[in-house]
């Protein structure tokens, strides 16, 4: 069996291509043990939820057809152990508090999305391991 199949995954969506290279080479560096996949909209992210167990999806939330509050509803129904960060270029205190609706695990602006990213992942993972 290929090793990649059996690696937990962080599965990336967002609809601008540089946003998921970039994210995509951080997560690399970060976190060697997961498989990072990178998806650019939510139908292409829920095959994968179908067809893998995905550890966390990152998120944004301007996206053409699904944003990514309807995406992390559909993924918290299709998988409900799966962690959620949300990102966008809106940080206004109304998106902040739709996402707090709508459980997301943590919301980051675009703005600060690579200076805490790595904290942000790295805490995040580490408490799904100890919910386990």
């Amino acid at each position: 069996m290929d090793r990649s199949t059996q690696l937990p995954v962080i599965l990336i969506v967002d609809d601008d291509p540089t946003i998921l290279v970039l994210l995509d080479f951080l997560l690399h560096r970060l976190t060697p043990t997961y498989d990072i996949m990178t998806v650019l909209d939510a139908q292409s992210a829920m095959r994968h939820l179908a067809q893998r167990t995905v550890a966390l999806v990152i998120t944004d939330y301007m996206m053409p057809g699904m944003n990514g509050l309807q995406l992390i509803a559909a993924v918290r129904t299709a998988s409900p152990t799966t962690l959620v960060i949300l990102i966008s270029a809106d940080d206004s205190a109304a998106l902040q508090q739709l996402a707090r609706e709508h459980q997301v695990d943590m919301f980051l602006s675009k703005a600060e999305t690579f200076d805490r990213l790595e904290n942000v992942v790295r805490g995040i993972l580490n408490l799904a391991s100890l919910k386990e």
